[in-house]
């Protein structure tokens, strides 16, 4: 547990008094906490210590602590970016490297070509992505009311019918059938579902564990085998593994603050290593994000598109962007421009962010496409988490200014229409706010 990690429970056991939970809230959620620090700190490189995402309006972000660690990433070649709307570079200052191939575009803030208009009202219309809310499942047209006390606070679909249900930030999972029954638990602080959901696994301090979609178990990869404690770290102090994403039966996981990362086929058991440290990784195409140490002396954060199988750059992106999800089919990347901790130089003259709470980037050639919520993140609708299917368009939990979400569509013309209610946000529990969670697949 670094330094901070008791302040961070005793804020949880103070707000946690009285109140009966599974687990050992505390516990739990600062090890959820470490795995999302070590995704957020990869995507956002290394920019003068630590930047956060955050979501607005502030709930778990509140609590948070700051991490101590950047983590560090793979080597990269450098080259100098162009200043303006993100495009592929025509040239170079002399004072510059050599060049790369790698193209190299800049998002500077200016205005993304569509800015989304969130809806007000009531449902007009559904969503492809599932998701859950008050114990139940909406799938398209379909309502899978959970048995027991389960509520939900992750979800993602599983081969065969099933679902993985977390059940709030308690670290309890369950593998759920097509009616709704609990049929297997599993124990961790987070997971990780493949796209068709035939392969998850479950991460328990450092170590990994997969199941297929039955809930039996596959094979593990204990957290004793990563070698990933940093120069002068005892090795009952390094974090482990950190799954980011599963291609097929392949699990790709970050080695705790090395930089590296590997690649577990759960099929064969076989481990092969892998250059840099992916945050994010799209199982549709097989590529992956992957942060970019900023050049001495620079403030600006940067992430490459990389191909998993030949290892090549398709592009390099800089800017105040941390990247959340790719959509189902690959085609963009969701992020979010709400990043606590910025240097002044990539904030606004007044100091605002240079982009909202949502941000769509094209993954062809890192263009900005759309954009939504306040650069400001305070007044207005607000976007708190989203999820992109296969049929180009976005489902956004939205933020109202009465603290209430609701949940709407929206196509890449930036126009959105209601598909779920308005609903209170739950303030007892942290991280378990949100009336509603997006399938994670």
């Amino acid at each position: 547990m670094n330094p901070i990690d008791p302040g961070l429970k005793q804020v949880l056991d103070e707000r946690g008094e009285g109140v009966r939970v599974v687990a050992d809230l505390a516990e739990r959620a600062i090890a959820r906490d470490r795995s999302n620090r070590r995704r957020e700190l990869g995507g956002t490189a290394l920019v003068a210590g630590l930047v956060l995402a955050v979501a607005v309006p502030v709930g778990w972000s509140a609590v948070r602590p700051t991490g101590d660690r950047p983590l560090p990433v793979g080597p990269s070649a450098s080259t100098t970016a162009p200043t303006g709307r993100p495009s592929t570079p025509t040239g170079s200052a002399s004072s510059a490297p050599t060049p790369t191939s790698i193209p190299t575009l800049t998002a500077d803030g200016a205005p993304a070509p569509v800015t989304v208009h969130f809806a007000t009202g009531g449902p007009t219309g559904t969503t492809t992505v599932p998701y859950v809310a008050d114990g139940v499942i909406y799938d398209g047209t379909r309502q899978i009311a959970l048995t027991g006390k389960l509520t939900g606070g992750s979800l993602a679909r599983l081969a065969g019918g099933g679902w993985l249900v977390a059940q709030g930030e308690t670290g309890v999972y369950y593998v759920v059938d097509s009616t709704g029954a609990n049929t297997v638990r599993l124990d961790g602080e987070s997971s990780t579902v493949n796209a068709d959901g035939s392969v998850f696994v479950i991460e328990s301090r450092g170590s990994l564990t997969a199941y297929d979609a039955a809930g039996a178990r596959i094979g593990r990869l204990a957290a004793s085998t990563c070698d990933c404690a940093p120069q002068g770290v005892a090795n009952a102090e390094s974090p482990g593994y950190d799954a980011v994403g599963i291609v097929g039966p392949v699990v790709y996981a970050s080695r705790g603050f090395t930089g590296s990362s590997v690649a577990w086929d759960v099929a064969t058991g076989t481990r092969r290593a892998v250059a840099g440290s992916p945050t994010l990784v799209d199982a549709a195409r097989g590529t992956a994000l992957v942060g970019v140490a900023p050049k001495p002396g620079s403030k600006q954060v940067c992430n490459e598109l990389t191909d998993l199988t030949s290892g090549r750059t398709i592009w390099r992106l800089c800017g105040p962007l941390v990247f959340r999800a790719f959509s189902t089919d690959g085609a963009y990347l969701l992020a979010t421009g709400y990043i606590d901790g910025l240097d002044d130089s990539q904030l606004d003259p007044d100091r605002t962010f240079l982009y909202g709470g949502l941000v769509v980037v094209r993954t062809s050639d890192g263009a900005v496409v759309m954009e939504g919520g306040s650069s400001s993140a305070r007044g207005g609708a607000s976007p708190v988490s989203y999820r992109m299917g296969g049929d180009g368009t976005v489902t956004v939990q939205v933020g109202a200014t009465t603290g209430d979400r609701s949940l709407q569509r929206c196509t890449l013309d930036g126009e959105c229409i209601v598909v779920a209610p308005g609903r209170a946000r739950d303030t007892d529990i942290p991280e378990g706010e949100d009336p509603y969670f997006l399938a994670d697949n």
